[in-house]
């Protein structure tokens, strides 16, 4: 049995792609809409609380850093804002870029046998995901940067940036979700192992502590380490913080475009095929 829809993209050039990849979303538009509703709706629909882990889940993500950081046992560094509002700020942009990947890892899998049986286009899913994944991750924020007028913290016309720079950090996010998506298909295990690396990964950034952490070894890898400059450069242009290394952001950021433009490629001259082998 042969999918439903297959893409074009083997036989078309640079421009033509993304022309297309744009038109099948337009086409989708409707289709978005429902399943976006139908995700929102469904997420919380069997727990007790509903929407509100939304805001209860980063702040059970920083309680035992805070723990630790009052009790004396953990030094994160100086911050130009109280810690907890660092924290706040900081996991909740850290959330923003891991859900991509746990979103979008499972959407092969998820689509696989829709694709088999219906004219059915993986741009309105993966827009699907993306769109869910930024209403989850707008909602917190408001709650956090409200947190952070109550601490005195002030936002000047440099917050206005945050949004903006945190582009390339969705790029990247979107591009890794995407890829390991193919492979989750066919390992399962290979996407368990990533998803717990993912916990590693964290602390690898700046995210529970800041870049001046008392650690030679963890300065290294946060020099060399991207997501250091894609999550602290918005992260400091919304609280008003001294930007310390901008090439670093842009280096960063050029890079994790040319990731998305490579893995997009791959993806969709991959996808379909992969699909008619595993769910025929």
């Amino acid at each position: 049995m042969k999918v439903a829809y297959e893409s074009t993209a083997t036989s078309v050039g640079f421009f033509r792609f993304w022309q297309d990849r744009f038109k099948a979303v337009a086409r989708n538009r409707q289709l978005i809409k429902q399943l976006l509703f139908l995700s929102l709706t469904e997420q919380y629909k069997k727990t007790l609380l509903g929407s509100i882990w939304l805001v209860i889940n980063p702040i059970l993500s920083i309680l035992i850093w805070l723990i630790m950081n009052y009790s004396g046992i953990y030094q994160p560094g100086e911050t130009t804002i109280p810690y907890v509002g660092y924290l706040l700020l900081s996991m909740s942009i850290w959330l923003f870029f891991v859900s991509f990947f746990k979103h979008l890892a499972t959407g092969v899998t998820e689509s696989g046998r829709m694709l088999m049986e219906a004219p059915f286009e993986m741009e309105a899913k993966l827009v699907e995901k993306v769109l869910l994944n930024i209403v989850n991750f707008a909602i917190p924020l408001i709650i956090n940067m409200v947190v952070l007028i109550i601490m005195g913290v002030s936002f000047g016309w440099s917050s206005l940036w945050f949004l903006p720079t945190l582009i390339p950090l969705m790029l990247l996010g979107i591009s890794i979700g995407v890829f390991f998506s193919l492979i989750e298909v066919v390992f399962n295990d290979i996407y368990l192992i990533v998803n717990q690396g993912m916990n590693v990964l964290m602390f690898l950034t700046p995210v529970v502590y800041t870049t001046k952490v008392n650690s030679e070894f963890l300065q290294t890898i946060i020099y060399y380490n991207p997501l250091t400059y894609l999550i602290s450069i918005p992260r400091d242009l919304l609280i008003g913080a001294p930007i310390e290394d901008w090439s670093g952001y842009w280096v960063s950021s050029g890079f994790a475009l040319l990731v998305f433009v490579f893995v997009m490629h791959f993806f969709f001259n991959s996808v379909y095929k992969i699909v008619e082998r595993i769910f025929e």
